[in-house]
């Protein structure tokens, strides 16, 4: 297996392992010093990794459209105006969205994107491999914001 696809999946089967004993009202707390919850921030990763993996490379989006207007980066469960989708659809939907980079891009992560991506106008990301790898330490990102909200929502 490519090693990027390697690491693809070991970060996503941690972000699911995370979420084994989750239930859905602890997805909903949105902890004190936080701005969103644990729900957010796994439509987040599922949301930006379909923009900057597939939408860059000139893919269409394969998540349902409303997704990006919940979990596109600046928003928050306090402008939701309708029920998110459940944990188990979110879940399902990354379990998906892991398998279809790696059908779609298994030898295209070379191919340099039409619009390069450019992060915090310092680095700039020309290939798909690179948006999959950029995505990967933002998805990690995101794990560690989850563990922290695992613990408090457990405790507090």
């Amino acid at each position: 297996m490519n090693p990027l696809f390697q690491q693809l999946e070991i970060v996503r089967g941690n972000t699911l392992n995370m979420l084994e004993n989750t239930t859905e009202e602890q997805a909903n707390v949105i902890p004190e010093g936080y701005r969103n919850n644990i729900r957010w921030n796994l439509g987040h990763i599922l949301t930006i990794q379909e923009q900057l993996v597939f939408y860059m490379s000139g893919e269409s989006l394969q998540i349902p459209e409303h997704y990006v207007s919940y979990f596109a980066k600046d928003t928050s469960p306090a402008d939701w105006s309708a029920e998110p989708p459940s944990l188990d659809e979110l879940k399902s939907e990354l379990k998906k969205q892991t398998e279809r980079i790696k059908s779609t891009f298994a030898n295209r992560l070379d191919e340099e994107v039409p619009k390069p991506f450019r992060f915090r106008d310092k680095y700039e990301f020309k290939t798909v491999g690179e948006l999959i790898a950029f995505t990967l330490y933002h998805e990690g990102m995101h794990q560690g914001l989850i563990n922290g909200m695992l613990r408090l929502t457990k405790n507090g």
